[in-house]
């Protein structure tokens, strides 16, 4: 959450002059161990970030909805003893998540639009977040939204009695009934698929990718991000490649041809090379090529970080590719237009 967000106040995309960070499930702002919550990450972030600086015209506004009295008294008083720049504005409201945010939406009057927005949805289980409402604040341009996803409890009720119209509401369809006769990982996957894929026919949505949270409880947790424009995309692959994860937790994410990447800071792109031969076989393919391809959210890697140094410098040096070169690019570089092709056997 921390990451993402500041990814988007550094991306340089706010000549709106007014930005909406929303929390939809707060929570008290910070836990009995002491941990701060996703409230105080945001601003944390936002107070300390130097875009401030640089843009003091762009008013920022957070809002963060809690369902409970208790938990919002928590964050208020949490809130209080920060020292909040003037240019952000907090906003603390109490009730449902479905309730607040569809008002301000729904208040949106033909001809107008919502200010861009970030929206952290993080239920507690999974009700109380319909893709209906999804939809109508996706479809806003300049709107991204983060989900998280408990899959594996989703998974263990969607076959029981009394979950019906918990789940209609989550998909925006009753296909996941469809699912309920499969069992363990292939259930589990087809879920995430048919969320996935209910999400992209939403709104302005162009890209939606996910994450896998690997932690020690062994449940399976998803990251799902959604937005329309490229920039979007490659912010949040930048941010989970970037992200310090807690101890015991690991980000993984699946390529369209099923491989599993794990997210560290020294990455192994193996599987990135594994991944480009499968596309592009033997034939002659550009660099440009290929990176229009890792912009899509069909890989999660990270063209400007994992693919010239890391994946086709060691594949050339190892005899892996063929490398042609245009009049006046030097030996090892890889222009966009420089020609690859996987050598046969190797």
């Amino acid at each position: 959450m921390g990451q993402q967000s500041q990814s988007l106040y550094a991306a340089g995309r706010l000549d709106n002059p007014r930005l909406l960070l929303v929390d939809g499930f707060a929570g008290p702002g910070r836990y009995t161990e002491g941990e701060a919550g996703s409230p105080l990450i945001m601003l944390d972030l936002l107070s300390s970030h130097t875009v401030l600086e640089r843009i003091p015209d762009v008013q920022f506004f957070c809002l963060f909805i809690e369902q409970d009295p208790r938990r919002v008294a928590y964050l208020e008083e949490e809130v209080a003893k920060l020292t909040i720049p003037a240019s952000v504005d907090v906003i603390i409201k109490e009730g449902r998540f479905e309730e607040i945010f569809r008002g301000l939406v729904d208040g949106i009057t033909d001809g107008k639009s919502l200010i861009p927005t970030f929206a952290f949805i993080d239920p507690f289980g999974y009700t109380g977040a319909s893709m209906s409402l999804t939809s109508r604040f996706l479809d806003f341009k300049r709107s991204e939204a983060l989900f998280f996803l408990p899959l594996s409890y989703i998974n263990r009720f969607v076959g029981r009695d009394g979950q019906a119209t918990a789940l209609n509401a989550l998909f925006d369809t009753e296909k996941w009934q469809e699912l309920v006769p499969l069992s363990g990982d292939a259930r589990k996957l087809a879920l995430l698929s048919l969320f996935e894929s209910q999400l992209r026919r939403q709104g302005q949505v162009r890209h939606v990718t996910s994450f896998e949270l690997h932690t020690r409880d062994g449940n399976d947790y998803r990251l799902v991000f959604a937005t329309g424009h490229p920039k979007g995309l490659r912010l949040i692959k930048d941010a989970m490649w970037s992200v310090d994860p807690y101890e015991g937790t690991r980000y993984v994410a699946r390529t369209d041809s099923g491989q599993e990447v794990l997210f560290q800071s020294q990455p192994d792109t193996g599987p990135l090379l594994t991944e480009l031969r499968t596309i592009c076989g033997n034939r002659w393919f550009t660099v440009g090529e290929v990176i229009r391809i890792m912009d899509t959210d069909a890989m999660p890697w990270l063209a400007e970080r994992h693919l010239r140094k890391l994946t086709l410098v060691p594949a050339e040096k190892a005899g892996i590719i063929e490398v042609r070169r245009p009049p006046g690019c030097r030996s090892g570089a890889f222009r966009d237009d420089v020609r690859v092709r996987f050598i046969a056997g190797q």
